[in-house]
């Protein structure tokens, strides 16, 4: 009698213990979704702000360059190329 008590109890705890860690992966999967937006728009204004600092440190640099050089916006994403053009003032282009 004591051998099948013991089992019965054995087998209890092992429900016990699944029981539980199916609760913790319920709990973590429904935390990972509700954070998951947050993280990604997290992540989203990260890029953006980055991508907005390099095309102002672009725009910066073409400006530094001098005379002839000027700034002209590609698209709507904010990028651009910055291009010599010859006023007819007689520079020369940088590196040239």
């Amino acid at each position: 009698m004591r051998l099948i008590l013991a089992k019965k109890k054995k087998a209890q705890s092992l429900i016990e213990y699944a029981l539980i860690l199916a609760m913790v992966a319920v709990v973590a999967i429904a935390a990972l979704q509700l954070l998951g937006n947050n993280i990604g728009g997290a992540l989203r204004g990260a890029a953006s702000t980055v991508g907005q600092g390099a095309e102002n440190a672009g725009r910066n640099a073409c400006e530094s360059m001098g005379n002839g050089f000027e700034w002209q916006p590609v698209g709507d994403d904010g990028g651009g190329n910055c291009v010599y053009v010859n006023n007819g003032d007689g520079g020369e282009a940088a590196g040239g």
